[in-house]
């Protein structure tokens, strides 16, 4: 055990000084590479701290992968939260180009000006519009590449009708830019009010992950008896049994309760 230790603080003070070896990377989907490298830290961190408090190698290593995943998540959660901020933006940007395509201007100049101002991702997108329409493939082009860059169902489906607006014309395409905006701007709202609605189950959820992690470090810290049960290699199949169980229970709790992402139809 005081291997294991020495192991894990070298490799906390490692990462936490000198960083990621380079060439090392671990990529997670949702997941910024920082909080990548701030996790390994905290595992290695956290498994030596309770090792040394618990003395139960088996239950040190299992609360820490929970600890671990901690920084995982925040960064995964605040990739969301800022995919949803980027997403609300579009009925007013809707809203922008309808009122600047009833004062004359093309669809494609008034979605350049409704992108520009609204934020730098928006901006990005609104470049790449401009400078395929001026000197590339038109605006069909740019819509195929905006919706790849931007890989978000919601986003296909506007630009793919704004793109079949574009070019059928005629008088109506402020009625159909109205039409989307509304309809988009529902399907924001659902989601909200649906993310709203599953506060306290989600809460209910990690509660119930980590509850009984933190009773069985109480019970081997107070408990002598408690840690020469769980210190022997029966003790230590019951905690990764109860570990892999609650993975897989967390795991299923939180896919039930996570509203399912729309699939990209218009690919």
């Amino acid at each position: 055990m005081r291997g294991v230790a020495v192991i894990c603080a070298a490799v906390a003070g490692w990462v936490a000084v000198v960083g990621l070896p380079r060439g090392f990377a671990i990529r997670l989907p949702g997941v910024a590479p920082r909080f990548v490298a701030v996790s390994i830290v905290v595992l290695a961190g956290s498994a030596m701290i309770l090792n040394a408090l618990l003395g139960v190698l088996a239950a040190a290593l299992a609360i820490s992968v929970i600890l671990a995943s901690v920084p995982l998540a925040l960064s995964q959660k605040r990739r969301i939260r800022e995919a949803a901020a980027h997403r609300d933006r579009w009925p007013d940007v809707l809203m922008h180009v309808r009122s600047s395509v009833a004062a004359g201007a093309t669809l494609g100049d008034a979605l350049i000006d409704a992108l520009e101002a609204t934020d730098d991702r928006f901006a990005v997108a609104a470049n790449t519009l401009r400078n395929e329409i001026t000197f590339g493939g038109g605006f069909d082009a740019a819509v195929l590449r905006i919706r790849s860059d931007e890989d978000d169902p919601t986003t296909d489906r506007i630009l793919v009708a704004l793109a079949a607006a574009a070019r059928t014309g005629g008088t109506r395409v402020g009625e159909l830019i109205a039409v989307l905006a509304r309809s988009v701007g529902g399907e924001l709202r659902l989601r909200k009010a649906h993310d709203a609605a599953m506060t306290e189950q989600r809460l209910t959820i990690n509660v119930a992950l980590v509850a009984p992690w933190a009773l069985l470090a109480l019970s081997i810290a107070t408990n002598p008896q408690a840690r020469d049960a769980f210190s022997t290699v029966e003790g230590s199949v019951v905690i990764a049994i109860g570990f892999v169980a609650t993975v897989i229970g967390w795991l299923m709790a939180v896919r039930t309760s996570r509203l399912r992402r729309q699939p990209r139809v218009f690919r």
